[in-house]
C-alpha cells in the first residue's frame, strides 16, 4: 500500500512538472492547422535547434529517400474540436491533406513527398531559408501531427560595393554576388536586390572600359534544361535592368550556366544557396 501511494504521488509530481514544461509551446508563424483546431500542448514540443529526417522523393531518380534537415524544430499535435469541446471526426484524411497542400502552394511552396500516411512540403521564407513540414494524422480522431523545421538560411557575410567588385575583378577576374535575389523559380528581381544592382551601375559608370559577362547560376533542384533556361532568363533580367540606367549595351553579355558550375556540393540548403548566385566575369575581348 505504501509503495502504491508513493508511486501515485510520484506520478502526480511528474505529470505536474511535465505540464509546466509543455506550457506555452509556440506555434509556427507560417504553417497553421486546419480551421477549428486546438493545440495539444502536452503532446507538442518546440526546440530551438534540432534535426529531423523528412521523407522526400528524389526528383532525378523518382525514389523515396530521407533528408536530414537541421534548424528550429516543432512537433505539434492539433485536434479539431466542436464548440462544445468534442472531437470533430467528420473531416477525411484526404480533406486534411488537400488543405495543407493548397496552403503550401499559396505560400509559394511545393509538395516533395506524399503517400497514404504522409505529406511533406516546403515553403520559402523571406529570410532566404526554407521551412520543411511533414503532415500525418488520424482523421478518426480529428488529429494532425505537424513536424516542422525552419532550416537555417545561408548567411551571406560578404557584401561587395563598387570598389570591392573592381578589386576582385582585377585580382581574380570574377566576383560572386549573393545579394541579387529572385522570386522562387522565376526571373523577377526582388526589391532586396536594388542595393547590389546600384553598386554594379556605379562600377560600370566609373570604369567605362570594363566589359562583363553577367552569369546566372542555380542549384541542382530540377532538370538540367530547366535550370539552364532559368539561369539564362535571370542573367538577362540583370543585364536589362542595368541597361535601363545608361550602361552601354556593349559592356554586358548575359549567359546562364544552370547547375553546371557549382561552388559547393548540393547536399544542404546552405550549400545550395551558395550555388544560387549571379556572377560577374571580366571579359578581355571585344563583345
Amino acid at each position: 500500500m505504501v509503495l502504491t501511494r508513493s508511486f501515485a504521488l510520484l506520478a502526480v509530481v511528474f505529470c505536474f512538472c511535465f505540464c509546466i514544461l509543455a506550457a506555452g509551446i509556440p506555434e509556427h508563424p507560417l504553417i497553421r492547422p486546419f480551421p477549428g483546431s486546438v493545440l495539444a500542448e502536452n503532446m507538442s514540443k518546440h526546440i530551438n535547434f534540432d534535426a529531423y529526417d523528412f521523407r522526400i522523393k528524389n526528383p532525378e531518380t523518382g525514389k523515396n529517400e530521407k533528408k536530414t534537415v537541421k534548424g528550429e524544430y516543432w512537433r505539434l499535435l492539433y485536434e479539431v474540436r466542436h464548440e462544445d469541446g468534442s472531437r470533430n471526426t467528420d473531416i477525411s484524411k484526404v480533406e486534411f491533406a488537400e488543405n495543407f497542400r493548397a496552403a503550401a502552394e499559396d505560400l509559394g511552396g511545393q509538395v516533395i513527398f506524399e503517400d497514404q500516411a504522409y505529406l511533406t512540403f516546403t515553403i520559402p521564407r523571406d529570410d532566404g531559408g526554407v521551412t520543411y513540414c511533414e503532415y500525418t494524422g488520424n482523421a478518426s480522431l480529428g488529429q494532425q501531427y505537424l513536424t516542422i523545421v525552419d532550416e537555417k538560411p545561408f548567411k551571406r557575410s560578404l557584401v561587395f560595393g563598387p570598389a570591392e567588385m573592381k578589386t576582385a575583378l582585377d585580382k581574380d577576374g570574377h566576383v560572386l554576388l549573393y545579394e541579387i535575389l529572385f522570386d522562387l523559380d522565376k526571373a523577377y528581381l526582388q526589391k532586396k536586390s536594388l542595393k547590389q544592382l546600384e553598386h554594379i551601375i556605379t562600377l560600370l559608370k566609373e570604369n567605362p572600359d570594363l566589359k562583363l559577362e553577367v552569369q546566372g547560376h542555380t542549384d541542382d533542384q530540377g532538370s538540367d534544361e530547366y535550370n539552364r533556361d532559368l539561369s539564362q532568363r535571370r542573367a538577362e533580367t540583370v543585364r536589362n535592368f542595368l541597361l535601363l540606367f545608361g550602361v552601354p549595351e556593349q559592356s554586358l553579355v548575359a549567359k546562364g550556366y544552370g547547375e553546371s558550375a557549382p561552388v559547393a556540393p548540393n547536399d544542404t540548403e546552405e550549400n545550395r544557396a551558395k550555388n544560387r548566385r549571379v556572377e560577374l566575369v571580366k571579359l578581355d575581348t571585344d563583345i
